[in-house]
C-alpha cells in the first residue's frame, strides 16, 4: 500500500543527500521493512536530490500506485526535492563509473548517481543498494555516506 509522497523539512536538518530508487520506494510504500527509517533519514535532509534515470525507474515501480506517483510528482513540483536531470557528461562519466567497476553490474542508473554526487560534491545517499554504493569510491577516493543502513539491502 502506498502513502502520500509528502515531505517536509524536519527542524534540525541535515545536509544534503542524493536519493536512490530503492530509498525512494521505502519512502513512498506504507508496509516496506525500512519505511520510517528512510522517511526520517530524507525528512531530516535539508535538500533531496533526486536524479533524473531515478525518477524515471521510480515511475516504472510504482506504475500500478498512481496516486503514490502523483502525490510524488506534486512533492517535486512544489520544491520538496530537487530535480536534477543528467548532462551529457554526467551520462558519459556514469558510463566511465559503470566500466571501472564492470564487476559489480551497477548500471546506468547507479553509476549516474554516483556521478551526480561527484558533480555536485555531495556523498550523502539514500540508497538499499549497499553493495554497490559501500563498494564504489568516486574520483576522488572518497566512499559514500549511507543514511540508512537497510534491514535487509539490496543483492543485485
Amino acid at each position: 500500500m502506498a502513502t502520500k509522497a509528502s515531505c517536509v523539512v524536519a527542524a534540525g536538518s541535515t545536509a544534503a543527500l542524493i536519493c536512490d530508487t530503492g530509498a525512494l520506494l521505502e519512502y513512498i510504500v506504507k508496509g516496506t521493512p525500512d519505511h520510517q527509517r528512510f522517511r526520517q533519514a530524507i525528512d531530516r535532509s535539508r535538500t533531496r536530490y533526486v536524479p533524473g534515470l531515478v525518477l524515471i525507474e521510480l515511475d516504472y515501480f510504482l506504475r500500478h500506485e498512481r496516486p503514490a506517483m502523483n502525490a510524488f510528482m506534486e512533492d517535486l513540483a512544489r520544491g520538496a526535492f530537487t530535480y536534477a536531470a543528467p548532462a551529457h557528461d554526467q551520462l558519459a562519466r556514469a558510463m566511465e563509473i559503470d566500466e571501472r567497476y564492470g564487476d559489480l553490474g551497477l548500471g546506468l542508473v547507479d553509476a549516474s548517481v554516483m556521478a551526480l554526487a561527484e558533480d555536485l560534491g555531495i556523498r550523502r545517499v539514500a540508497t538499499r543498494d549497499v553493495r554497490h554504493f559501500a563498494a564504489v569510491r568516486l574520483r576522488d577516493g572518497s566512499a559514500f555516506e549511507l543514511v540508512v543502513h537497510p534491514s535487509n539491502p539490496d543483492e543485485s
